[in-house]
């Protein structure tokens, strides 16, 4: 188990101590999730460094460098490993079709579902691919010592688009697409699902190996600026956290600096009702439909949980469940809840109230297995009259509810909770 390192509370009526006095090593930091401003230790091995208040994460040691690159690499064979060989196939009386890691894009293209497709292909190989390339270029680059103008910016995007990675939803998703066609076919697992598999724990471990927050201080190291603010000066730079001198950007990033996302419960107040409303289409609208000798059969998200459940797939049944009906219910009542205490400027239980929002941020991909499954079963199944599986509107609808609630998630500044209650000077 990682040891944590505690911060410590920057005293805003004190001018700030320069880097040679008591807080030398350390760096002045805002947490992103309660706004308070601490002084930040330097990264020791296999310490965790949290915030003092609301205990969020600032990221924990990695190993870096060398093992980094590695596991980027490996990363990168076994995507093309997993692109190109067959993920899984059936048969149905002598006619055979199989899969591979984009034959779901193809087939929701080719049914006319166009926006779902592109979603597809966005979660599961722009976003994993692009992080993978972005971030093994940011620590390559970070290792020579010398600052780079644009780093800064690689090292956004690959934050901006760490959220929309998906390949480890889409290996479930995958399993459970197997599960359902057990009554169907005959069918059988290929190179590129074990690929997959090994491709999803390679990424894993690419991230444990990297501390991002260690990669900002390199850059910022690198640039030769560690300059702290003088008192009440400040502003920190919501990309990369770093406080600054009020400035219109982040001398870091480039990004704008804005105390706090711009228009955060308006946007996410919309987003969250849109949500509601396309949760019941999502949910009453079939998500697919089976073609089997000339016989049509419907199957809504909740028609999919009972399927699995009939063929004793329980566990499967309840990972579908929770995942496709629980999560995106969960994920509206409880940011519709933290919206509400905000506009009324709730003092209770912040600290709660900000681990419900990082558990929002941390479930919220999971909402993405039934479009995976959608996606491998059209393109799968594609036998004619014999059998043939098409998406619904259903499905459609339910990618709505993913990607409203993610952006909705997104919008929201966990830090307004605290500022509203007071416990911010702000």
């Amino acid at each position: 188990m990682a040891l944590e390192l505690t911060t410590e509370a920057f005293d805003e009526n004190n001018d700030v101590p320069s880097a040679s006095e008591a807080h030398l090593g350390s760096e002045l930091i805002e947490c992103p999730q309660c706004g308070l401003l601490q002084f930040l230790p330097p990264p020791i091995a296999e310490h965790s460094r949290r915030c003092i208040r609301c205990a969020g994460s600032f990221g924990r040691w990695g190993v870096g460098g060398d093992t980094a690159l590695a596991l980027a690499v490996t990363a990168l064979v076994l995507f093309l490993l997993a692109y190109l060989s067959p993920m899984m196939a059936i048969d149905i009386d002598g006619r055979g079709q199989s899969v591979r890691l984009g034959s779901g894009i193809a087939g929701l293209f080719d049914h006319g579902y166009a926006p779902l497709a592109l979603f597809v292909l966005g979660i599961s190989i722009v976003a994993p691919l692009g992080r993978v390339i972005t971030l093994a270029y940011v620590v390559l680059r970070a290792r020579q010592a010398r600052f780079i103008p644009h780093l800064s910016f690689v090292l956004r995007v690959a934050e901006r688009i760490r959220p929309w990675s998906m390949l480890d939803v889409f290996l479930v998703g995958a399993l459970v697409a197997l599960t359902k066609l057990h009554d169907l076919a005959q069918t059988d697992v290929g190179v590129g699902l074990w690929a997959l598999g090994l491709l999803v724990a390679t990424l894993a471990a690419f991230e444990m190996a990297v501390d991002r927050q260690m990669l900002w201080d390199s850059l910022i190291c690198v640039a030769g600026d560690r300059k702290m603010p003088s008192s009440r000066s400040y502003s920190a730079c919501g990309e990369c956290g770093l406080v600054q001198t009020v400035q219109v950007q982040c001398r870091r990033c480039g990004a704008g600096l804005r105390g706090r996302k711009q228009n955060s419960l308006q946007n996410a107040t919309a987003l969250v009702a849109t949500g509601f409303i396309l949760y019941l289409p999502a949910n009453l609208y079939p998500v697919l439909t089976v073609i089997s000798f000339g016989h049509r059969t419907t199957a809504t998200i909740m028609g999919g949980v009972v399927q699995l459940l009939n063929g004793s797939d329980w566990p499967l049944a309840l990972i579908v469940f929770v995942a496709s009906v629980a999560v995106p219910l969960l994920k509206l009542v409880g940011l519709s809840g933290l919206l509400f205490s905000t506009r009324f400027g709730f003092r209770e239980r912040l600290i709660g109230r900000t681990r419900l929002y990082r558990l929002i941020e941390l479930i919220s991909r999971w909402s993405t297995v039934d479009i995976f499954v959608a996606a491998l079963l059209t393109a799968l199944v594609t036998l004619g009259n014999i059998a043939t599986i098409e998406p619904g509107i259903g499905a459609l609808a339910f990618g709505a509810v993913v990607v409203v609630t993610m952006l909705a998630t997104a919008c929201f500044d966990p830090r307004l909770m605290w500022d509203a209650a007071g416990a911010n000077h702000v």
